[in-house]
């Protein structure tokens, strides 16, 4: 009769368990790396779709420094445009937020198309920030011998 033993087990475990309590200096690090290749992406989207007058708008284009985290447990960046971008004659700020927004989905009684730059940059840039994010990854299970 055959027999079959294991050796070993109990360190498989104790690595499935360290790799489902990934650190969040490797979680920031695999966001970060990939949102800057999203950032990319989207810097250079806005040129092509909107032309370069100042590129105020493409320069915006930011990444969220920290980590942060949901009540869920989800951890995420956020890849968006910060700063004013002009001050109106009444002396209100339009943010490049809210010309990047208008820009992506349009707006209609102002004769303003969509141009959807955003998802069509993330859609592109998807397979590579996807990679750069398992090179963080298999770096950081490499450093603990799995």
């Amino acid at each position: 009769m055959a027999k079959m033993t294991f050796s070993g087990i109990d360190e498989l475990a104790l690595s499935m368990k360290e790799i489902a309590e990934l650190p969040d200096s490797v979680a920031n690090e695999m966001l970060q790396v990939s949102g800057k290749i999203i950032r990319d992406a989207q810097t250079r989207k806005v040129k092509a779709l909107l032309g370069v007058r100042t590129g105020a708008l493409a320069k915006a284009v930011t990444v969220t420094p920290r980590l942060k985290t949901k009540r869920d447990g989800t951890r995420y960046v956020t890849v968006y445009p910060k700063g004013t971008h002009h001050i109106n004659p009444d002396g209100s700020k339009v943010t490049n937020n809210e010309v990047f927004f208008i820009n992506e989905f349009g707006a209609p009684k102002r004769h303003i198309s969509a141009k959807g730059m955003a998802r069509a940059a993330n859609a592109e840039s998807a397979d590579k920030a996807t990679a750069a994010q398992a090179d963080v990854y298999d770096k950081w299970l490499q450093s603990k011998n799995l």
